[in-house]
């Protein structure tokens, strides 16, 4: 009978110590990864100007650009932030069954899509710098053979140019963000945006009549101002010849595939959350039933001790044993994390994950903490208990 005993209490300790594992890992999961709350904190804490001044090349882009943009991320980062947390919550109410269906499209174009926001945000970003690399590329190209003194007044002209037309600049790069929001999420099959250069011929023309005319080139040079404009309406009709008369955006700009792997991506993403939430379904009513089985487990060593020294002293000893372990477990785990991080990934992003090592485990370890000291309380009580039967 001894020997039974001690075998069916052997088998419960490992159930219950097994229990309390998984207890501890389904927990940890409920706090963080199936947590929209924790979701949109960890987003919260990612650094992204610094993380995006770590990765760009300096001279991937113009410097002004980048200027304007690093003067911009803060207002870029909080918008995004808070759209993106705008749009955690609706899918985690599917993901945990608190809605019934869920539309991908009409979240990102309420949210991280919204035409309006974007819009809002093109308005501190000052995008007249890429229009200028643009404007000379095409300059360059545009001057006609023979008139290669044409390149002393571009630059000049052209910088002068895109200044006065900021927000001309502006006012085009918002009429196209709807049609290719529209086109991303699948609500137009293409995109058709031209953009007259009209006003940009007319300005680059004024300046550069007005620089040709100031200081003329060697070989106008002691000419009367009638002939010398004479000249350069005949340099600027062959020159505008080869410049582009508007601006054309397409989606074989983007590219014709853009718009199926974006509308593909969703419906998989779709699918796969609603697979998900079936899977955590199942899962919390397994949570709720492992929570029961402790309980049980727990019940039925105490039921096989029938005293107050033995049922505590087995259970002090298998929650502190639990506890050491898993804490310990947390400590090997958080230095192998900041170890083994590759070398050459940005700074910041490395804190950031170091920083979210740490925040996942912190349920854990709060939970292996109090079990470890419920463990002890138990292990002290077994002994107080004894002395007070002998006393007595």
């Amino acid at each position: 009978m001894s020997f039974l005993k001690g075998l069916a209490l052997t088998f419960l300790s490992l159930l219950l110590f097994l229990s309390l594992v998984l207890f501890g890992q389904a927990l940890t999961l409920n706090m963080t990864a199936l947590n929209a709350d924790f979701v949109a904190d960890q987003i919260d804490s990612l650094d992204v100007p610094s993380l995006v001044n770590e990765s760009l090349d300096d001279e991937e882009f113009p410097a002004e650009f980048r200027a304007s943009l690093d003067s911009s991320l803060p207002a870029i980062e909080s918008w995004a932030k808070e759209q993106l947390t705008a749009a955690i919550d609706p899918t985690y109410d599917y993901l945990l069954g608190r809605s019934q269906d869920i539309n991908l499209p009409v979240i990102l174009k309420d949210t991280v899509l919204d035409p309006v926001g974007i819009r809002s945000l093109l308005e501190d970003v000052d995008l007249t710098a890429l229009v200028e690399d643009y404007l000379n590329d095409e300059s360059v190209l545009a001057v006609p053979p023979g008139r290669e003194f044409l390149n002393d007044y571009l630059e000049a002209a052209v910088m002068e140019t895109v200044g006065e037309l900021e927000p001309w600049v502006k006012d085009q790069a918002a009429s196209v963000v709807e049609p290719v929001t529209d086109y991303l999420l699948g609500n137009s099959t293409d995109i058709n945006v031209t953009i007259s250069l009209a006003p940009v011929m007319n300005a680059l023309h004024d300046n550069l009549r007005q620089a040709f005319l100031a200081s003329p080139p060697p070989e106008l040079a002691g000419l009367p101002p009638a002939q010398i404009q004479t000249d350069f309406n005949q340099i600027w009709q062959d020159f505008s010849l080869n410049l582009p008369a508007s601006y054309d955006l397409d989606e074989a700009l983007l590219g014709t595939e853009i718009e199926t792997d974006f509308a593909e991506a969703l419906t998989e993403a779709e699918e796969a959350l609603d697979t998900a939430s079936d899977i955590i379904g199942f899962y919390q009513a397994g949570f709720i039933a492992l929570i029961a089985f402790i309980l049980l487990t727990i019940g039925g060593i105490v039921l096989i001790q029938r005293n107050v020294r033995g049922s505590t002293r087995l259970l002090g000893i298998i929650f502190l044993i639990y506890g050491l372990i898993e804490y310990a477990g947390i400590l090997i785990i958080k230095s192998v994390t900041e170890s083994e991080l590759p070398g050459d990934i940005p700074a910041s992003l490395e804190k950031w994950l170091i920083g979210l090592t740490a925040d996942v485990l912190a349920p854990l370890a709060i939970v292996s903490i109090v079990i470890m000291a419920v463990g002890a309380a138990l292990l002290i009580t077994s002994f107080v208990y004894r002395r007070q039967q002998t006393e007595a």
